[in-house]
C-alpha cells in the first residue's frame, strides 16, 4: 500500500514568500489518515508563527494537500524516482 505525504503551504499576510513543510508518515496509508493529522500539524505551525513578534496580528492562510507518490511526482514535475 502506498503511503501518503502531506504538503502544507503557510502564507503570512505581507510576507513575500510562503513557508512549506512536508510530512510523510507510515500511518498515512489512506488520504483519510493523512487528513486526520491536518488539525494537529496546522495547530503546531500556528503556535510557532505566534512566537514570532513580527507576525503578531497578521493573517495566516494554509493550503494542505495529501498525495500519494504518483500524485506528488505529478504535482512537482518529477519524471522518475529511485524510491
Amino acid at each position: 500500500m502506498d503511503a501518503f505525504t502531506m504538503v502544507v503551504m503557510a502564507c503570512v499576510a505581507g510576507e513575500a514568500h510562503c513557508a512549506t513543510s512536508r510530512f510523510s508518515e507510515m500511518d498515512f496509508t489512506t488520504a483519510r489518515a493523512c487528513e486526520a493529522r491536518v488539525d494537529d500539524i496546522i495547530r503546531s505551525m500556528t503556535k510557532e508563527f505566534s512566537k514570532r513578534l513580527e507576525f503578531k496580528g497578521r493573517q495566516v492562510t494554509y493550503d494542505v494537500s495529501c498525495m500519494d507518490r504518483a500524485q506528488l511526482a505529478a504535482k512537482f514535475g518529477i519524471a522518475s524516482s529511485d524510491t
